[in-house]
């Protein structure tokens, strides 16, 4: 068992006692005198050793099943899109836009990834890729946020904004999606079964949610199993896809075996996006109106955007988080009128949201 933390009254007497019994010189050690606050500094440090100690110990004995199995958490990965930047006025020359310029919007920053230019006589630039400095999916945000330049760029530049929604941003691995992963990690030891196929594509980098779904007779008569994969955006990139068809068939190295059995066949692909939309109805007490609705319908996209593959929309789920909000009396959510269900091939992504507000009365 471990040892137990050692507390400063603890520590303090132990100390005090030690230091009457090597010295005689000294015979204050009443508090304010300087014996007292020698031993009260060091047993103040000492118990907090000790806690640093017990915290360590608890973190790393809780990783050592992990590690057997060289299972390691995953790790965030940053949002990304694209950006236009937009002259006041046309001009005959080419004006670059340099790798590692800074913009933002809403509080998030971003740097781009790749040199853009506006041609002679353009007032747009090219789409150039962006990328998040930090990971995270607080940093997907919808089209039109960004809108301030950071950087010092040329002085025809004045304008810059994200056509596109920012994508991508993965929040590092919790501490629930660890534990799930890892089920699914030894279930699928044996190397062929779905369990083995989820939890390979659930280890590629990016991947967040994961469904499979096996197709006896074969579809189209050639695929064995069909295997959905988003990547936090509702999606997935090519790239992506691909990282985790490689991940499940393998090349056939003692490195990377691979987790089908002989002539079995799979497909890889996005989930189909099941684009949901609100009307609801919320009775609030003293609260700014054009606040609350944008805080209401934060809610809700937070709440959607989050669901993983196959998870359906609970319409309670809303209700609740809703009326948290201390000025919230009563909510009515009149569509859907039931709850979404979604397939183990789609997810639920925000779409749009009517919120209509009424103030009443505090009783």
């Amino acid at each position: 068992m471990p040892a137990e933390i050692r507390r400063y009254d603890d520590i303090m007497q132990q100390s005090t006692a030690n230091m009457i019994a090597r010295t005689d010189k000294i015979t204050d050690y009443n508090p304010g005198s300087i014996a007292h606050t020698f031993c009260d500094t060091l047993s103040r440090i000492a118990e907090r050793i000790y806690v640093a100690i017990r915290q360590g110990y608890n973190d790393n004995l809780r990783l050592v099943p992990y590690l057997f199995f060289g299972f390691t958490r995953k790790q965030g990965t940053h949002a990304n899109g694209t950006v236009i930047f937009k002259r006041g006025n046309p001009l005959p020359t080419r004006t670059p836009v340099p790798v590692n310029t800074k913009v933002s919007g809403a509080e998030r920053t971003y740097l781009t990834t790749e040199t853009g230019f506006i041609e002679p006589g353009a007032l747009l630039s090219n789409q150039i890729k962006v990328k998040a400095i930090e990971h995270g999916k607080n940093y997907n945000v919808a089209a039109l946020t960004i809108d301030t330049i950071e950087t010092l760029v040329s002085s025809d530049i004045v304008e810059v904004t994200n056509p596109y929604p920012i994508t991508g941003g993965i929040d590092t691995e919790s501490d629930a999606e660890f534990d799930e992963r890892f089920k699914i990690h030894v279930n699928g030891l044996s190397g062929t079964n779905d369990y083995a196929i989820i939890g390979a594509a659930m280890g590629v980098d990016g991947v967040r949610s994961v469904s499979a779904r096996n197709h006896k007779p074969p579809l189209r008569n050639v695929f064995n199993m069909s295997i959905y994969v988003d990547d936090g955006s509702g999606s997935a990139t090519p790239e992506t896809l691909d990282a985790v068809k490689f991940a499940i068939e393998g090349d056939g190295t003692i490195l990377h075996q691979g987790h089908l059995a002989p002539g079995v066949e799979v497909r890889v692909l996005p989930p189909q996006t099941v684009q949901v939309n609100f009307d609801i109805f919320v009775d609030i007490f003293r609260a700014d109106l054009a606040e609350t609705k944008a805080e209401i319908q934060r809610i809700i996209t937070e709440y959607v955007n989050s669901l993983t593959i196959g998870k359906s929309v609970i319409k309670s789920q809303i209700y609740a988080r809703i009326t948290k909000l201390a000025y919230v009396r009563d909510v009515r959510i009149i569509s859907p009128a039931e709850n979404i269900e979604i397939g183990h091939d789609q997810i639920a992504r925000f779409n749009s949201a009517k919120i209509d507000l009424r103030e009443t009365s505090n009783e």
